[in-house]
C-alpha cells in the first residue's frame, strides 16, 4: 500500500520522521507517556511542506511513544517549520491551527474535530481578593475550551472553573493577573460660590384735600393716609424704603392742603462661599460630593364631587414632597501609567424657585456642566462658566398721567432697578495615592 503513495508524500513523511527522530529521542516508557509529554522540556526542530495531516500526526505520536486514534475530520495538508521549540508546544500549535482538539487517555493520543474530554475534566475554585468575580468570568472567554465553564460565586468572591487541567491552569494565571488592588485617587475640590446684588428704588406718595363750602376733593379712602391723616391720591412708594421725606403744603385760605412723601431705597451686597470637600475613590469608580439643602413641602390632592346643581371640592394632604437642591459634583478618575489622570467631571447647581409653584411645590432652577479633562497627578483643573445674571427694571405708574412730560415721571411714577450676578467655580485636584500611604491619606481626607 505504501508503494502506491505519491513520491512527494513519501518524501515528506520520511523527512518529518527523520527530523523528529534525530532531534529528540523517544520518551522513556518507564513513566506514563502523558506525564513525560507534559514535563518534557527539551527542544527540537521540524520542517515539512505539504505533508498529509494524518502522516504528520502519526509521526508525532510515534516519537512521543503514544498510540494514536484519528477521529472524524482529520484531513488535509500541513506545512510547518519549527526550530528549537518544546515538543508539546509544537504539537498543540499544529493541532489547533487545523481546528482540531486532542486528549491523552491511557497512553492513547486521540485527535479529532470533537473529542470526549469527560474523563479529563477537572473542577477548581479560584478565590479572588480584589476583583469582582462576575466581572472576571467574561474575561475567560477564549481561555476555556468549548466544553469548559466558569461560574462566579459572590458569597465567597471566587470563580469556579470546570475544564481540562491545562485550560484551568491558564485561567488561573489570568485571574491572578487581574486580581490586583485597584489604584486609588484622592479628589480635592474647592467650590467657590460668588454672588453680588444691587437694588435701587424711588417712590412717591401724594394726596391732599380741598374744601369749599359743600364741595370737597380728597384722596381715595382705600389708599393709605399721610402723616396729616389724609388719604393719598397716588400711592407708589418704594417697596422697602431706607430713606424718605414728607412735605405738607397748605394755602392761606386753609381750603387746600397738599401732602407729598418721597421714599427711596438702595442696597448692595456681595457673598462668597468657599467649601473644600475631599474624598478618595478607586480607579474608574465615581466619587460623589453633595452640598445643599433638602426642602420638604406638603403636597395635597384636590377632589371635586357633586351633581348638576351643586359641587363640593375637597383638598386632602398626601404627604411630604422632598426637593433636594444645592451643588452636586461627580468625578470619575481613570489612572494612566504615565502619571496622568483622565477625569470625567459632572457638576450641577440647583435651587428652589418659590416664585413658580405647582400645587404648592416649587420648581427647581438648575445649571450643570460636564466634561472630560486629562490632568497630571497633583495638578488642578478649573471648571467655570456656571454664570447667571438677572437684571430687571420695573416701574409702577398712574395710567395716562404718567406719560405727561416732566410732571408724569415726577409725580405719577415710581422706578425700581435690580441687578444680580451669580457665579460658580470648581477647582479639582486629583492625587494618586501610593499604596503605603493610602491609609494615612484617606484618614486626612476624612478630617
Amino acid at each position: 500500500m505504501g508503494l502506491n503513495r505519491p513520491s512527494g508524500r513519501v518524501a515528506a513523511s520520511v523527512l518529518l520522521f527523520l527530523s523528529v527522530f534525530f532531534a529528540l529521542p523517544a520518551l522513556s516508557l518507564s513513566t506514563p507517556a502523558e506525564e513525560a509529554l507534559r514535563n518534557e522540556k527539551r527542544l527540537f526542530s521540524i520542517e515539512v511542506r505539504e505533508a498529509d495531516m494524518t502522516d504528520v500526526l502519526r509521526a508525532l505520536a510515534q516519537q512521543s511513544g503514544l498510540n494514536i486514534i484519528l477521529g472524524e475530520g482529520v484531513a488535509g495538508k500541513v506545512s510547518v517549520s519549527f526550530k528549537d521549540i518544546p515538543f508539546r508546544d509544537a504539537l498543540e500549535m499544529i493541532i489547533k491551527a487545523n481546528g482540531l482538539t486532542y486528549t491523552i487517555q491511557n497512553n492513547v493520543f486521540w485527535v479529532g474535530k470533537k473529542v470526549d474530554f469527560s474523563d479529563e475534566m477537572a473542577i477548581e475554585t479560584v478565590r479572588l481578593n480584589y476583583a469582582d468575580p462576575a466581572t472576571a468570568v467574561p474575561q475567560l472567554k477564549g481561555i476555556l475550551s468549548a466544553d469548559g465553564v466558569a461560574y462566579s460565586d459572590s458569597r465567597t468572591n471566587s470563580v469556579i472553573l470546570r475544564d481540562l487541567p491545562r485550560n484551568i491552569e491558564r485561567a488561573r494565571v489570568l485571574l491572578k493577573s487581574v486580581d490586583a488592588p485597584s489604584a486609588q485617587v484622592l479628589i480635592e475640590a474647592r467650590i467657590v460660590e460668588a454672588s453680588s446684588s444691587f437694588t435701587k428704588q424711588l417712590g412717591i406718595q401724594w394726596g391732599g384735600a380741598y374744601n369749599s363750602g359743600s364741595n370737597s376733593v380728597s384722596g381715595s379712602q382705600t389708599l393709605p393716609t399721610s402723616t396729616g391723616d389724609r388719604s393719598f391720591a397716588v400711592n407708589l412708594p418704594a417697596a422697602s424704603p431706607t430713606s424718605g421725606i414728607g412735605i405738607i403744603i397748605g394755602s392761606l385760605s386753609s381750603k387746600l392742603t397738599l401732602d407729598i412723601e418721597l421714599t427711596a431705597a438702595e442696597s448692595k451686597g456681595d457673598l462668597k462661599i468657599v467649601s473644600k470637600p475631599r474624598i478618595a475613590t478607586i480607579n474608574n469608580k465615581a466619587a460623589k460630593i453633595h452640598s445643599g439643602t433638602t426642602f420638604r413641602v406638603k403636597s395635597s390632592q384636590t377632589t371635586t364631587t357633586g351633581t348638576t346643581t351643586a359641587t363640593t371640592t375637597t383638598s386632602t394632604s398626601t404627604g411630604l414632597e422632598e426637593i433636594s437642591t444645592g451643588i452636586d459634583l461627580t468625578v470619575t478618575p481613570q489612572i494612566s501609567d504615565d502619571g496622568f489622570v483622565l477625569l470625567n467631571i459632572s457638576t450641577e447647581k440647583s435651587e428652589a424657585d418659590f416664585s413658580r409653584t405647582v400645587d404648592g411645590i416649587p420648581g427647581v432652577t438648575e445649571k450643570s456642566a460636564s466634561t472630560y479633562v486629562l490632568v497630571r497627578d497633583g495638578d488642578t483643573v478649573v471648571i467655570g462658566g456656571l454664570y447667571r445674571t438677572v437684571a430687571s427694571d420695573s416701574d409702577s405708574s398712574v395710567p395716562y398721567l404718567s406719560e405727561i412730560p416732566v410732571l408724569g415721571p415726577l409725580f405719577f411714577r415710581s422706578d425700581s432697578k435690580e441687578l444680580q450676578n451669580e457665579e460658580l467655580l470648581v477647582f479639582i485636584t486629583p492625587s494618586i495615592l501610593k499604596r503605603e500611604k493610602t491609609e494615612v491619606s484617606i484618614g486626612n481626607a476624612a478630617r
